[in-house]
């Protein structure tokens, strides 16, 4: 594993990166996260196997696409090819992907989430007003680089209300569960000789997740609790 590059070898190798530039102008917090993720896993990859090493790449990338403002600066891309798509659907460059999001390159625009109606803050804070953390953890690994195919799992504690702004007027607005929410996927990275990514494809049901959330909406005109819950999460 000598020749690896970090991200590869530390899931949080990226936090160290003190010298780029953050998104609020600060390296972001994963304490809560990573102790959530060592508790409620449902697998343990052994260190130096195919899992913990893909494990380790996607967590660096999430962190650097979520938080890092520059291209040139995210470390676990390729930024002159990256490309990203979900369920066969239309490519984002890295520039579309950093100023849209994670969340909304994600989901996209459903019958119970749009996109199109949230910049990257607004759906930052919306998952964050919901779950007190979002974990992530690679199930299976199918195939090693320079294609990698895996499955992954995605979970959270629903302690916070859901408000999602549907665009025309029309919101989405349900209370907390307090119950965990979760998403299955499969994941095809093509990576380069580096183990840089360029090309990572997506395949899910972003509806599921949606409808956990707002399992117990609110009929249109019902009012929302005003003291509706906020709780910690990936800052």
């Amino acid at each position: 594993m000598a020749n690896l590059p970090d991200f590869m070898t530390n899931p949080n190798a990226v936090l160290n990166d003190t010298e780029h530039e953050w998104r609020y102008n600060r390296v972001p917090d994963y304490k809560k996260v990573n102790e959530t993720f060592d508790l409620e896993k449902t697998v343990t990859h052994e260190e130096g196997s195919l899992g913990w090493l893909v494990s380790n790449l996607v967590k660096n990338w999430e962190k650097e696409m979520s938080y890092k403002l520059r291209a040139d600066q995210i470390r676990t891309i390729n930024p002159e090819k990256y490309k990203f798509s979900v369920n066969g659907h239309e490519w984002h460059t890295v520039e579309e992907m950093l100023k849209i999001g994670t969340y909304n390159a994600l989901i996209g625009d459903t019958e119970l989430y749009k996109a199109s109606e949230l910049d990257f803050s607004e759906s930052h804070k919306l998952f964050k007003r919901c779950l007190r953390t979002f974990s992530w953890e690679v199930l299976e690994v199918y195939s090693g680089p320079p294609v990698v195919a895996f499955k992954w799992r995605h979970w959270g504690l629903m302690t916070g209300d859901l408000n999602v702004n549907l665009g025309n007027g029309k919101k989405l607005e349900a209370p907390a569960s307090n119950e965990v929410v979760q998403s299955f996927g499969v994941t095809v990275a093509h990576v380069n000789d580096k183990f840089q990514i360029e090309k990572l494809e997506t395949f899910y049901d972003p509806n599921d997740l949606m409808m956990q959330l707002s399992k117990n909406k609110k009929k249109e005109g019902e009012k929302t609790d005003a003291t509706g819950g906020k709780c910690p999460f990936i800052p």
